[in-house]
């Protein structure tokens, strides 16, 4: 579990710290201050090893990707890539941080790319590239005193052969891996998207293997008192979770059931994805009506230790974090952390709140978040 989480020129974040984490950290502030940055740099962290991934956090902010000269250029702050992004952690596996050091190049001549180290489409027999970027981004990372790894990206266009005589062109990102052996296993839950309905049912089927039903049920049951059970049921061949609802003479797909229940659901089904690591939650609070959330939280801190998943959520919300602390209360000083990132002139700071600090401001009625 960290223990600690530094992060350096990233996106609006020039230096930022925040130690003695718990097994749930929430992360609150004004809008635009980092709060889900710090959750994408975690998240980076640990794909130590794709630097794609710094194109994907751009996807859940719904931007698209960037042309060859811009690519990757926004995660470092002030869009200056002369300054290396610098993103690093403590914790309870030992002595030596883990390190990843983030920045753009020239890159590297093609020929010097073994081919069998990139990692291609299945359709690129049928592609051949047309420009390729000047620059690639890599991740340089530091696993103990000796695990160290590099892996890079790239920005190039392709051209794929549709009929004789016709060809499609399209941008993507490769990559050259230098694959991180134990990497640590996350899962970023945006705010507003949601994962496709073939890993919302792949996740349950796992839960269904491990005779988890019932924890699940249990959650959700908070949010739907009427939901007696749940199946998996294909329509048009995808598989797609069904409620069976009190009342009703037919299973539901889940989706009918409101925005609320199916953030939620998607949260404990990656429970198990995230087994052993990090479940990174945008907005947490968002679906969930104040009266459950006390509640909510002392049943996500009951999986979170089943499965060893240590969570980390942005809230915009003082009664979220009201709720956080009344449903860990009893849970230990190190369940729940709470840090709050205020804007100082250019800086931002990080601002620990402990479970009496935040006792107190309940106490007299303070804001917190």
């Amino acid at each position: 579990m960290l223990t600690s989480f530094t992060v350096t020129n990233f996106r609006n974040l020039e230096s930022v710290t925040l130690e003695r984490l718990g097994r749930m950290t929430l992360i609150g502030g004004k809008n635009g201050v980092g709060k889900t940055a710090l959750l994408e740099a975690l998240w980076l962290l640990a794909g130590s090893d794709l630097p794609e991934l710094s194109e994907r956090i751009n996807s859940f902010r719904g931007l698209p990707t960037l042309g060859p000269e811009t690519i990757f250029q926004d995660i470092f702050r002030n869009f200056d890539t002369s300054t290396h992004i610098k993103i690093s952690a403590s914790g309870d596996w030992g002595s030596h941080p883990r390190k990843l050091e983030i920045y753009l190049q020239k890159r590297q001549q093609v020929d010097a790319i073994r081919a069998d180290a990139l990692e291609r489409a299945s359709i690129e027999r049928l592609t051949r590239p047309l420009t390729e970027g000047e620059f690639e981004l890599v991740f340089r990372y530091q696993h103990g005193s000796d695990g160290k790894y590099m892996s890079r990206a790239w920005w190039v266009a392709e051209q794929m052969a549709v009929a004789p005589g016709a060809a499609l062109t399209g941008e993507s990102i490769r990559q050259e891996r230098q694959a991180v052996h134990n990497r640590t296993n996350s899962i970023f839950m945006p705010a507003v998207l949601r994962d496709s309905l073939q890993a919302i049912a792949l996740r349950f089927g796992k839960f269904q293997l491990e005779r988890k039903d019932a924890e699940i049920l249990r959650f959700l049951r908070l949010l739907e008192p009427r939901l007696t059970g749940l199946t998996l049921i294909a329509i048009n061949n995808i598989p797609v979770i069904h409620a069976y609802i009190d009342g009703m003479n037919r299973p539901i797909p889940v989706q009918l059931l409101g925005e609320g229940l199916n953030r939620m659901l998607g949260l404990i089904l990656s429970m198990s994805e995230a087994r052993g690591g990090l479940l990174l939650i945008d907005e947490i609070e968002n679906g969930l009506h104040h009266t459950v959330q006390e509640k909510v939280f002392s049943i996500l801190m009951d999986m979170a230790r089943s499965f060893d998943v240590q969570i980390f959520a942005t809230t915009h919300s003082d009664e979220c974090i009201r709720a956080a602390h009344r449903g860990l209360a009893k849970q230990g000083h190190q369940a729940l952390a709470f840090y709050r990132l205020d804007r100082v002139q250019e800086d931002i700071n990080a601002v620990g709140f402990g479970s009496e600090r935040i006792e107190t401001a309940i106490k007299y009625n303070m804001e917190i978040r």
